[in-house]
């Protein structure tokens, strides 16, 4: 292996990519494709050639999931294309596969919540719950990063757009009250981190984002405790959250800034609208007669919603219009509802 190279390349990931998990991926994947190429090929990265690239993507489809090849492969390319300027040795990188999660019910997460006890229990649920955050960055969260006069939570390092959460007046208590029973950090360097871990043999020292395993055995704790009986992990909180927003008829464009999403498209990946809750919905609507009012605003809204699809097929339109008209379209038939009833 050319640890050389690898250092070299640690270093322009590093001027390249402000985000240390980027970072941190990128040099995971690349380092083994290295190891695959000694082992497999017999050669060095001096050595490398079009049809080693090639065959290791045949090798990682055959090996590894669709979804797991999309960071593994990107890196590759990063690597050979930008870093070593390689153009020759790019490869095609599937694209991600939405994958149809069977998310928590409004009951379940309530019951989720409610079971958190003591403040850091509450706190982390909140930021989950309520800021849609990932175990990494609740793990790195600073005091400094709380403006409470404009209620924003501040982030170090995000995946996504934007780098602060607007805080609800419950994280806002679940912050304040924490912090009345913060445990002293043991070393002088982590004052500033806002999460301190209360018990066990860590106790006093701060959660990692390299092993964000304090905040995976907390929601397992906690699964157990609402006595949710399948398999309940922390990236299937914010899935749960975001799909039951869109059960909830909450303008997307809303869900989409909670959970700092620079594409709606992102956010739409995350709405796991299964066929129970369709079979609901149009039972629900069998049941319940709509007035004559009701069906002539329903037909004209699903005119206006044609045409309005039409125009993004035409091309005169770009996602983020549509989004926004539609958005208008809902906040015009929400208003029309109010006046007759």
């Amino acid at each position: 292996m050319n640890e050389k190279i690898m250092e070299e390349y640690q270093q322009y990931l590093r001027g390249k990519y402000r985000k240390t998990h980027t970072q941190k991926n990128y040099y995971r994947f690349v380092n083994d494709f290295q190891e695959w190429l000694g082992e497999t090929k017999g050669k060095s990265i001096e050595e490398l050639k079009p049809e080693d690239t090639h065959e290791y993507r045949v090798y990682c489809i055959e090996k590894y999931s669709v979804n797991g090849n999309v960071g593994r492969l990107s890196a590759l390319n990063n690597f050979t294309g930008k870093f070593l300027g390689r153009e020759d040795l790019l490869i095609n990188a599937p694209n991600s596969e939405p994958a149809n999660k069977q998310v928590l019910s409004r009951e379940e997460l309530d019951k989720y919540v409610a079971v958190a006890e003591t403040p850091l229990e509450k706190l982390v649920v909140s930021l989950q719950v309520d800021g849609l955050l990932r175990p990494a960055e609740i793990c790195e969260l600073k005091i400094s990063n709380i403006d409470f006069e404009n209620r924003k939570l501040y982030l170090d390092d995000t995946k996504t757009g934007n780098n602060y959460i607007i805080i609800s007046k419950s994280l806002v208590d679940m912050i304040t009250d924490y912090e009345e029973h913060r445990v002293h950090p043991k070393r002088e360097e982590d004052e500033g981190r806002l999460i301190i871990i209360d018990k066990g043999n860590r106790k006093g020292l701060p959660p990692t984002s390299s092993r964000p395993d304090f905040v995976y055995n907390l929601t397992k704790r906690l699964a157990v405790r609402a006595e949710i009986k399948r398999n309940i992990y922390p990236y299937l909180i914010k899935p749960s959250v975001i799909t039951n927003y869109f059960n909830e008829n909450v303008n997307p464009k809303t869900i989409q800034r909670m959970a700092r999403h620079k594409y709606i498209e992102t956010t739409l990946r995350y709405d796991h609208t299964d066929d129970m809750t369709v079979k609901e919905f149009l039972d629900r609507r069998n049941d319940e007669p709509q007035s004559a009012q009701a069906q002539n605003n329903e037909k004209t809204e699903l005119k206006k919603t044609a045409e309005i699809l039409q125009r993004l097929v035409n091309g005169e339109i770009d996602i983020e219009e549509l989004a926004k008209e539609i958005g208008s379209l809902k906040h015009k038939e929400h208003k029309d509802d109010m006046a007759y009833t």
